[in-house]
């Protein structure tokens, strides 16, 4: 398996990492760069980057396929983030204690006082209205309160100073609830960045776990052996031995900042964090700085994907429950479709208002993670002939087989997640259920055309190369 710097030589060693010389600007260019980079799969190392006195790497993981390079799967070899969601499974059924250490690669170069200069790292301002820079690929690491228990999370952080910034920790993250505890109690916290992580702490961190489960044993169950920790400079947080940078801080209670940065499903979100001073940057030997592109880029989205798997199974079992004419269920995740997920459900239908009720009944399900009424957007019956997996079969569905008004359910005023900008607590969030099945009238005449034989169609058995013969 590999860390962060060997998996970035793998790729560099296979052509899908390029090496950037020219020198770049890290307000805006650096960001338009790393988006077209993006754009084309391709993995990039800045060499180069304007005031900063370290390279910045990215574009990691924008292709599924790399999660497995990454766990130690065969180069080339197909890995789907199905595969990755059983990975972390085994783990979570699996998982291994991290391993304290005495000396790290980390802690090679140590920096306090008046050397800690945030403004040299190579931190990028991606987007038009953004507050400023901000540090996206930071595996951010605090103790639970409660019970002490080791976490890690990703947290956007906006660079306010050479010696200040703010970690923003959403209403769904565990790091909202550990600062909420600190204010109110008028107690003191310690936090660590942690920045270039072995993968399987990076998919760790994006996974949506308990509060009992640390990610750091979730981490050591996806890589088979011991995450190795070392105690930090300025506090008792164990934080990752082969990181490229740690950044330690104690956070401010006092202040607090509104900031604002373009995020996954492609519009901007505010946040409001408490300002951390910066204690003590630890870092590699030449490190190298890791970013994520923000905004409704592929590496942004593959990594944040992963928090949505065990919400994806929630979703599926609670649905699943509602009725026997249920066949199939997929929930769309890809930000193209906005910052809620979409359900389509394929049944075996008896009769015309069954795909009502059921939408009806499955907007009111509870969930065990969420209320589906809170994260989905949409819902939408089709019959079994229709391929859920694909969204353009979903639509041909839509716009094929939804003749009537009636099929179409809007419910306004919903309650939703903070990711859904466009609502609002005054007016809610509107809920759109769609019952694109053929009605039951109807079922002799739209029939699809088929071809029989195709489904087992084997296409070498009619182009394959003969035997002893060559193509002039």
């Amino acid at each position: 398996m590999h860390d962060f710097r060997s998996l970035a030589k793998a790729l560099e060693a296979r052509g899908e990492l390029l090496r950037i010389s020219r020198p770049v600007d890290s307000r805006h260019e650096l960001a338009a760069v790393m988006a077209r980079l993006e754009g084309d799969g391709k993995a990039f190392l800045f060499e180069n980057v304007k005031g900063s006195k370290y390279p910045l790497a990215g574009g990691l993981f924008n292709r599924t396929e790399r999660f497995g390079l990454a766990l130690g799967r065969p180069p080339g070899s197909p890995y789907t983030h199905a595969d990755l969601d059983r990975h972390i499974e085994q783990a979570k059924a699996n998982p291994v204690l991290p391993r304290m250490v005495s000396d790290a690669p980390s802690k090679a170069v140590v920096l306090t006082g008046s050397e800690i200069r945030l403004q040299d790292l190579p931190v990028p301002t991606f987007f038009e209205l953004d507050t400023g820079a901000f540090i996206t690929a930071a595996i951010g690491i605090a103790r639970n309160p409660r019970t002490g228990a080791l976490n890690a999370g990703f947290y956007r952080t906006l660079i306010l100073g050479d010696d200040i910034f703010a970690i923003n920790a959403s209403s769904l993250s565990d790091l909202r609830r550990f600062y909420q505890h600190a204010e109110q109690n008028g107690e003191e916290m310690s936090i660590a960045l942690a920045i270039g992580v072995e993968p399987s702490l990076l998919f760790a961190a994006a996974c949506k776990l308990p509060p009992t489960v640390s990610e750091f044993d979730i981490a050591g169950g996806i890589k088979g052996a011991p995450i190795e920790m070392v105690k930090a400079e300025t506090s008792d947080l164990p934080v990752p031995a082969n990181a490229e940078f740690i950044i330690e801080g104690k956070v401010d209670f006092s202040r607090r900042v509104n900031n604002v940065l373009g995020e996954y499903a492609g519009q901007y979100g505010p946040e409001s964090a408490p300002v951390t001073r910066v204690v003590a940057i630890t870092h590699r030997r030449d490190p190298i700085f890791y970013s994520i592109m923000a905004g409704k880029n592929p590496e942004h989205n593959t990594i944040g994907n992963i928090a949505t798997y065990g919400i994806q199974r929630d979703l599926s079992a609670k649905l699943l429950q509602l009725s026997p004419a249920i066949r199939k269920i997929k929930i769309f995740t890809e930000p193209k479709l906005g910052p809620m997920v979409h359900i389509v459900m394929a049944i075996a239908k008896t009769d015309d208002e069954q795909p009502k009720q059921l939408i009806r009944q499955a907007f009111a399900a509870p969930g065990s993670i969420f209320p589906v009424s809170r994260i989905a957007r949409r819902i939408v019956i089709v019959d079994e002939d229709i391929d859920i997996e694909s969204l353009e079969d979903v639509e041909w569905a839509i716009w094929t087989r939804v003749a009537d008004a009636s099929k179409v359910i809007v419910i306004p005023g919903m309650q939703s997640w903070e990711l859904d900008r466009a609502s609002s607590e005054k007016r809610g969030s509107m809920r759109l259920g769609i019952d694109a099945t053929m009605d039951m009238a109807d079922r002799a005449a739209l029939v699809r055309p088929r071809i029989p034989g195709f489904d087992n169609l084997r296409l070498e058995d009619y182009v394959g190369k003969p035997p002893g013969r060559s193509v002039a």
